[in-house]
């Protein structure tokens, strides 16, 4: 008897503990952004001038209260001297927030994203993509999260043209989105 009373105490005790992990998680919740960015080229690639590039984009992934993990399809639209060509990427995309996100002040954000975009459509181009950003979100007074990013993209053209032309494409640009 006294044992099953030992067993029943542990096993009460045990389950007091993990329920109170369980309130304590930091439970993963979904997340997405969506966003549009002007890049401007910084170099002249080998196709000459310089290359701004048009960007939408949208991430869906999972995040805690600061940082979150996903995935992203982009459409990018590169326009300049000599050149014209589009990019359909999918990326891995990664966030970390100077505050927690449920918070309704001002907060900062970096993130990062690599991928690669694949020749889905004839007339689109594939190549390696990575891209860095930084910025500011903002609370509205109904709970709508909106931000602004300083963005540094650098793109890998493959099999551009017909020749064995590669234009490693670097840029740097601002952009506008919503944070869910």
């Amino acid at each position: 008897m006294k044992k099953y009373l030992l067993i029943i105490i542990a096993l009460f005790f045990i389950t007091d503990l993990v329920f109170a992990q369980e309130k304590q998680s930091n439970r993963f919740r979904t997340s997405s952004q969506t966003s549009i960015s002007y890049v401007f080229g910084l170099n002249e690639h080998a196709l000459g001038g310089q290359t701004n590039a048009l960007q939408v984009k949208l991430m869906l992934g999972k995040a805690n209260e600061r940082v979150g993990f996903g995935i992203g399809i982009e459409n990018t639209n590169y326009r300049g001297t000599g050149s014209n060509f589009d990019v359909l990427g999918f990326s891995a995309n990664a966030h970390l927030l100077a505050k927690a996100i449920s918070t309704d002040e001002t907060n900062f954000f970096i993130k990062g994203a690599a991928g690669y975009a694949p020749r889905i459509f004839r007339t689109y181009n594939k190549g390696f993509f990575a891209d860095a950003a930084g910025g500011l979100i903002f609370t509205t007074k109904r709970k709508s999260k909106y931000f602004v990013q300083a963005i540094y993209r650098h793109q890998q053209v493959e099999g551009f043209m017909t020749g064995n032309v590669k234009p490693e494409i670097h840029g740097l640009g601002a952009g506008v989105g919503t944070w869910f």
